[in-house]
């Protein structure tokens, strides 16, 4: 979801451009227009609409010339893309046309006004290629909208693609390279993983930091505030206590040695991984950092109880309310993992290695 930090940042890199992508209408169109849409940033759609007037969201495109090499940048949303919104917005505001017939048209207008044309596909990779395929005249695309990651860019139907992955996990740094007579030859460059070995740049890492705390801090006060007056949407919020029972006053009293030897491992902590860096209330983590906290709202308002934080016997084996004493509860399987060690979390995955870290 788009804010002051997400504008601040994109401003600092140096963004020639962006599109609008599902989460950025979280807050419906008022809010993304209020945040995202103020010049500092350009922001480009060839088929978001705005509901109340059947107008473009924003302007279809951007010429920006590098070097004096024009690229005009251009962006699509899949049509069928979920966008969800906040509970309290009952409409994104916006309607989505066809990305097919809306590049068809523009793309011919484009390629009179620049040397090149970019395409920011916040459609997935399938759909993607569909549009290559359908539309001539695009020369490269960034494939957003798309968990996996490519290290190295490659060509589809002539049309460099680009695919960095999301939740800035990975970069893309590429460089366009061209002849003495001003033609393009060829790119060079490669996609990799931000980690410890790629150095922080320290302005960025503090702005960030107070982001995730300023968030935190919020997302807690807004819960306590609102406590009362969502006390029935609580408790479905928190339904899952009923069926999970928490590994501390239930599974223990049996199974003492395997308890024991679960606190030695990263599951037992990994809900405190969470509070160091300032995740703690994310629902996106939490779904995977607690036991049976799989449905908590978008917004941060849900809390876990404390006797059901990390990921405690009742992730792998199964809900103790499912208990059975003739040998059939407790297996674990590769799909038990693979609810949270997925491609996106954990594309390295293999069940027997993982589950060696594990054995009780």
């Amino acid at each position: 979801m788009v804010d002051e930090t997400n504008v601040r940042g994109m401003v600092d890199i140096g963004y020639a451009a962006t599109t609008i992508g599902s989460y950025d209408l979280y807050m419906g169109v008022d809010y993304l227009k209020s945040k995202l849409m103020t010049g500092e940033v350009p922001v480009v759609s060839a088929n978001v609409f705005d509901e109340s007037s059947g107008e473009l969201l924003v302007e279809p495109y951007v010429v920006v010339a590098p070097a004096g090499v024009r690229f005009a940048v251009t962006g699509v949303l899949d049509p069928a893309i979920d966008l969800r919104t906040h509970r309290d917005i009952e409409s994104a505001g916006v309607t989505i046309g066809d990305p097919y017939d809306a590049l068809t048209e523009l793309v011919p207008e484009l390629r009179e006004k620049a040397d090149y044309v970019v395409l920011l596909s916040h459609t997935g990779l399938p759909r993607a290629k569909d549009i290559v395929a359908a539309v001539s005249g695009i020369d490269f695309l960034i494939v957003g909208n798309h968990s996996a990651y490519s290290a190295e860019a490659y060509e589809v139907d002539g049309v460099v693609f680009i695919q960095p992955g999301y939740k800035g996990q990975y970069l893309s740094d590429y460089r366009l390279d061209f002849g003495e007579d001003g033609a393009y030859t060829g790119y060079t460059g490669r996609t990799f993983a931000l980690g410890e070995n790629v150095p922080s740049d320290a302005a960025m890492a503090l702005m960030l930091k107070e982001h995730k705390v300023g968030v935190e801090e919020f997302t807690k006060a807004q819960a306590a505030e609102k406590a009362k007056e969502r006390e029935a949407q609580a408790k479905a919020t928190q339904s899952y206590a009923e069926a999970c029972i928490g590994a501390n006053d239930s599974c223990k009293r049996c199974h003492a040695s395997q308890f024991d030897q679960w606190m030695t491992t990263a599951h037992a902590s990994a809900f405190e991984t969470l509070e160091e860096s300032h995740q703690a209330t994310n629902p996106a983590c939490l779904r995977c950092h607690a036991t049976c906290a799989l449905e908590l709202p978008l917004d941060g308002s849900g809390t876990v109880l404390p006797e059901l934080r990390s990921v405690q016997c009742e992730s792998c084996h199964g809900m103790g309310t499912d208990h059975a004493r003739d040998g059939s509860y407790g297996a674990v399987a590769a799909t038990s993992c693979l609810r949270c060690h997925d491609q996106e979390n954990s594309p390295d995955f293999d069940f027997a290695t993982y589950a060696a870290k594990v054995a009780h």
